[in-house]
Parts: structure tokens; C-alpha cells; sequence
């Protein structure tokens, strides 16, 4: 344990020392303010991390329209990420931003881009319910069947969700529903075991067709 003899005093201070105390008080700012713990708002990825991204990733995680806007047009790529690597499109859809996504689009950011692990925008969309910003990213060409993290495909992960709305916009574009999980099951069979009427109806008459 280091102890300290006397003042604190900043001149004393490297700049690693400085560096260090400005991290804990970031995390300790963020945990105030998020409900986590120091140690959670520090890890990679989590809301202290935030505090170092570009002010068109910030824009874009928050919804902030205006000021996003401005930056492409500027001739900032849609396709940037934050300071975690995740692109802006995945911050806008985790996020719930529905004209945030549609603004990105709209200048060209690819709907298929990944984050790290693996997840994409349309995997998102689908664990989260939203339909509107699934319907988003198809219109623009975002491939149903991509997988996300875990190799796991949309309409596996919609249905595992028992978000139907998101299963129906899968099904209207194209996705095929014959993609299985690691288990061998598919998105029917899924439903079927986890007594999703609604999905398995959809499911059902989709293969009918």
C-alpha cells in the first residue's frame, strides 16, 4: 500500500499518478451516476470509457442529431467507432436511437459492421424488440442472416427474445428460416419449446408459402 506524508501536492505528481487519479475519478463520477460499482464503470467498454470518445461517437450514442448531421457532413466517416471499437450505427441502435440509426444510414454507414464480439446492428435490434430499427437496417441492406456474437443469426436471437414484431420484419425481407443454433434446432423449433404462439404461427406460415 503506498502512503502519503503530508500534503498531496500536485507538483509531486507524475504524469502517470495524475493520469491514475483522473481515472478513478471518472469511474467514480460514472458510478454515481450509473449505479455501478468503480470497478464495473472502469471495464473495457463500460460508461467510464465513454469519457474519451470523439464528440461525433458521442453524438451518435446519445442521439444527439445535430450535431452528428453537421459532422458528416463534414466528411466524417459514418463507419467511425468509439474509443471501445464500436461502431457509431451499434451505439445509435443500443441506444434506442431510431432517427440516429436512419441519419447514419442515410450517409452510408454499413449495416453489417461489427463490434468486436461479433455483434451487429440487426442482432441488436432483434434481442432488443425494436422492430422499427430492424426494419431500418433491412431497407438499407442489412443481411438477415448474418450471424452476430456468438455465431447466433437474427431470427434465432428474435425468437429466443419473443420479439414477433422483429420475426415478422425477418421474415418479410427474406431470412431463412431454416438456420439453426448450436443445439441443431431451429428458430420453429425454438418457439415451439418455449410455447411462443405468436412466433411459431409466423414461422409456420411462412415455410407454407
Amino acid at each position: 500500500m503506498f502512503r502519503f506524508h503530508g500534503p498531496l501536492r500536485g507538483d509531486i505528481l507524475t504524469r502517470g499518478h495524475r493520469r491514475a487519479i483522473s481515472l478513478v475519478l471518472a469511474a467514480l463520477g460514472v458510478a454515481l451516476v450509473t449505479g455501478l460499482t468503480p470497478v464495473q464503470a472502469i471495464q473495457p467498454g463500460g460508461p467510464a470509457n465513454y469519457l474519451v470518445d470523439n464528440d461525433t461517437v458521442q453524438a451518435a450514442r446519445t442521439g444527439d442529431n445535430e450535431t452528428l448531421k453537421a459532422d458528416l457532413i463534414r466528411g466524417v466517416s459514418p463507419n467511425e467507432s468509439g474509443s471501445d471499437r464500436i461502431p457509431m450505427l451499434l451505439l445509435a441502435v443500443g441506444n434506442g436511437h431510431l432517427s440516429t440509426v436512419q441519419l447514419l444510414l442515410e450517409y452510408g454507414a454499413d449495416p453489417d459492421r461489427r463490434a468486436p464480439d461479433g455483434t451487429t446492428a440487426l442482432s441488436m435490434a432483434a434481442l432488443s424488440g425494436r422492430a422499427d430499427i430492424a426494419a431500418a437496417l433491412l431497407e438499407a441492406g442489412a443481411d438477415p442472416d448474418k450471424p452476430g456474437a456468438n455465431r447466433e443469426v437474427p431470427l434465432l436471437i428474435a425468437t429466443r427474445a419473443n420479439n414477433p414484431a422483429v420475426v415478422e420484419k425477418l421474415i418479410q425481407h427474406g431470412v431463412d428460416l431454416y438456420e439453426t443454433d448450436f443445439t441443431g434446432r431451429s428458430a420453429l423449433d425454438l418457439a415451439e419449446e418455449g410455447h411462443l404462439r405468436e412466433i411459431a404461427d409466423l414461422l409456420r406460415d411462412a415455410e407454407a408459402q
